[in-house]
């Protein structure tokens, strides 16, 4: 009976074995559409982690590119938002991306640390 629990644990995925606290797409996408940027910022770091779930991720990625502002350094949330798209090769984004870039509003790193 050991052996067959000992088989079925060595079976079982890693993606079903998921650390407890991490954030899941859903949890990184809530925290990339809120106000406060140290929390978007490192979900838009993430969130090009997240290629299963690439059909939810990419559409909140470019709105953040997109539409969003931050309570501050919106340039920086949307360089990592940009980052990720690039890492999930979202060809999608290239008109939203040059669009951002036409606009003149910030894509780089604009807070001072």
């Amino acid at each position: 009976m050991l052996a067959v629990c000992l088989g079925l644990a060595v079976a079982t995925p890693a993606v079903a074995q998921k650390p407890a606290g991490s954030p899941t797409a859903t949890d990184l996408i809530r925290a990339l559409q809120g106000r406060e940027f140290t929390e978007a910022f490192a979900a838009a770091e993430r969130l090009g982690d997240f290629a299963a779930q690439r059909a939810q991720v990419v559409p909140a990625l470019i709105d953040a590119v997109r539409n969003r502002e931050w309570a501050s350094c919106s340039g920086d949330v949307r360089d990592a938002a940009a980052r990720s798209l690039a890492q999930l090769k979202a060809k999608e984004a290239v008109v939203p991306l040059l669009e951002l870039v036409k606009s003149g509003r910030p894509l780089e790193h604009e807070c001072v640390e």
